[in-house]
């Protein structure tokens, strides 16, 4: 697990159907899989556990959302990437839930764009079937204004770009406010857990071969006994391994941490 001094919160806001969850899902994912401690707050789990009285009133949501600064305040404070996903469509309130997050955390507003007749056409919730025929009230983008964000750290269209670009997309804005490192092949890894090979280029050039004609090594195990036996051929064969000797070889760099 990668320590972070201080998380951050990424607050994703759109209307209901942009794909804000859907987002949030995979970014978490990424970060998780790279080591750092992650924790997503979105509007349903929130509702039915943390805050199941929340009304859909303006002066209900603005209290519900409230809460969900403060908890995701408290998480960020203590090393934890929180990930929102809300609504949370008024600008004055989404204004306050950064000022209670900036006291303590970077806060990065994402706002997830997509048109409101896309999203009527993906309902994957069926709201918007129910608010369009009156049993849902004060529905967001109908009969309950969305207010776009004016000046966010980073928008998203979900409508015209995929899962995996949008992803992308906010990995990039963290790496680039230096919040996290995307270094794929070292990420997680601290400089005890390196091991630099110092190869000669004609042996570096044969396991570029190899590779290219083979497809890769399949383990690391692969990987060191072609390097092993590579080296031993380019001095005589007199300094070839016998099976017993190059098992040997492999136990010690078990041993070592290296296979």
């Amino acid at each position: 697990m990668i320590p972070l001094n201080k998380g951050f919160v990424l607050w994703f806001t759109g209307l209901s159907g942009s794909g804000k969850t859907t987002i949030a899902k995979a970014v978490k994912e990424k970060l998780s899989n790279i080591g750092y401690k992650t924790e997503l707050l979105d509007g349903d789990w929130v509702r039915k556990t943390i805050n199941p009285d929340a009304g859909f009133t303006r002066d209900e949501r603005r209290r519900h959302l409230l809460r969900v600064a403060w908890i995701a305040r408290l998480l960020a404070r203590n090393g934890v990437a929180v990930l929102c996903s809300f609504v949370s469509p008024y600008r004055d309130v989404r204004t306050e839930i950064r000022k209670i997050i900036e006291e303590d955390a970077p806060f990065i507003e994402i706002y997830t764009k997509c048109s409101l007749e896309e999203c009527i056409r993906r309902d994957p919730k069926g709201l918007y079937k129910k608010a369009l025929s009156g049993e849902i009230k004060n529905f967001t983008g109908l009969d309950d204004p969305y207010e776009e964000p004016e000046n966010p750290e980073l928008v998203i269209d979900t409508e015209h770009d995929s899962i995996e670009e949008n992803v992308n997309k906010v990995l990039e804005k963290l790496e680039e406010a230096n919040l996290i490192r995307l270094e794929s092949t070292e990420a997680g890894m601290s400089g005890e857990d390196k091991v630099t090979i110092h190869v000669s280029k004609e042996l570096y050039e044969k396991a570029e071969k190899f590779v290219k004609d083979s497809g890769g090594f399949s383990s690391v195990d692969e990987l060191v006994e072609f390097l092993l036996n590579e080296v031993l051929s380019e001095e005589s064969s007199e300094y070839k391994m016998s099976k017993e000797e190059e098992e040997e070889v492999k136990r010690r760099l078990r041993s070592l941490g290296y296979l």
